[in-house]
């Protein structure tokens, strides 16, 4: 015998000395670490015990017991010694854990979840929320019985959803996922991280975060789903995608390629529905027709080029008088007063962010003050 399986062997031998009299056939086994109940699995297998008893002393499953047993009978104990027997090393550390095994021995009230025992759906909201992990539905029931604590689940016995419940059920989803987010929120999670951990967008998250804060998690609770269920059936979906491969002329629109206004009135025409024209660039890139678009107008900086040299150097020489000269009744520039002579001075009314810009660039934004009268 090598000095792996001899040191293994000893090991086993030493772990079921203590564990056999005070678990075996009892229910406290339930409590002991996942580690014990394999060893005291090992030893009873290498004992010549089979499956079903190795479950039932153990408390583990039979499949677990199974493949250990399989492990041993192809590499011997070693095999069974070697590190990551479970696959993945587990993502809760120690405390993390000890903190899910005591919130599944208790009542889900206390957590502000219903009913006398736990679900798979609500221990995985509940291990995201803590933790941000977010296991799979198969491995929370796996953890579950791994930790000995089967009998505090309460597992679904409805029937498959048909598909008149579909669309309820997305919605369900929905309403979960948004439910998560404001208790995560609640927990001074950052904006950012909810964000990514929900594949949610930056600027919803924000949005949830105002309510949470004006009104609790009950405000985005009762929040119903933007989204709107797809007016334009699969038949009109393929005459829209017909009537943008042709030119918009045939339909007396007096240009090459269609413009999104168009697209809008068309449908609205022909179906009697309404989109936004955000939603009509979404269809048409849905139906892969980009090409037969015009390209959004480019923004242009025409009232930015009035400020040429010779404007900003009057912009110096105005705020270095008084504005009594330009005549504002006041001893002392401001945005709002400066703002409404260079209106007069160009005919262009600029924002009050683009003043200081103006000043800065003329080297004079300090002679703008925020004092009043």
């Amino acid at each position: 015998m090598s000095k792996i399986v001899y040191k293994y062997c000893q090991y086993q031998s030493d772990i079921a000395a203590k564990v056999l009299p005070k678990f075996t056939m009892s229910k406290h086994l339930d409590d002991a670490p996942l580690a014990r109940r394999r060893a005291l699995a090992a030893e009873l297998l290498l004992n010549g015990e089979g499956i079903s008893e190795v479950s039932r002393k153990a408390r583990l499953s039979l499949p677990t017991v199974s493949k250990y047993k399989i492990l041993i009978e192809k590499g011997g104990p070693e095999a069974l010694a070697r590190p990551r027997i479970n696959g993945n090393v587990p993502r809760l550390d120690d405390a993390s854990q000890s903190w899910l095994v005591s919130a599944i021995k208790h009542s889900p009230g206390l957590l502000g979840y219903p009913g006398p025992t736990w679900t798979i759906s609500q221990l995985r909201e509940l291990i995201f929320r803590r933790f941000g992990v977010q296991f799979s539905a198969s491995h929370v029931g796996h953890l579950v019985r791994g930790y000995g604590l089967a009998y505090r689940l309460t597992y679904s016995t409805s029937e498959k959803a048909s598909p008149a419940s579909a669309q309820k059920s997305q919605s369900d989803v929905y309403a979960a996922r948004r439910k998560i987010a404001a208790k995560m929120l609640l927990d001074v999670d950052s904006v950012e991280h909810v964000s990514k951990a929900l594949n949610i967008s930056v600027r919803t998250i924000t949005k949830y975060r105002s309510m949470v804060v004006a009104d609790g998690v009950k405000a985005v609770e009762q929040l119903k789903s933007s989204g709107r269920k797809a007016t334009l059936g699969p038949e009109a979906l393929e005459w829209l995608r017909a009537t943008l491969e042709g030119s918009p002329m045939a339909h007396g629109y007096e240009t090459e390629l269609w413009r999104n206004g168009d697209i809008q009135k068309l449908i609205k025409e022909k179906f009697g529905v309404y989109h936004s024209t955000g939603h009509v660039r979404t269809v048409v890139g849905k139906l892969g027709m980009d090409h037969r678009m015009r390209s959004p107008k480019q923004r242009t900086e025409t009232r930015r080029s009035v400020m040429n040299d010779e404007t900003l150097a009057w912009v110096a020489a105005a705020l270095r008088q008084s504005p009594r000269a330009h005549g504002i009744e006041a001893d002392h520039w401001t945005n709002a007063r400066f703002r409404t002579v260079l209106h007069q001075r160009v005919g262009v009314d600029y924002s009050r962010g683009y003043i200081w810009e103006i000043a800065a660039r003329a080297g004079v934004a300090d002679l703008l003050t925020w004092r009043r009268g």
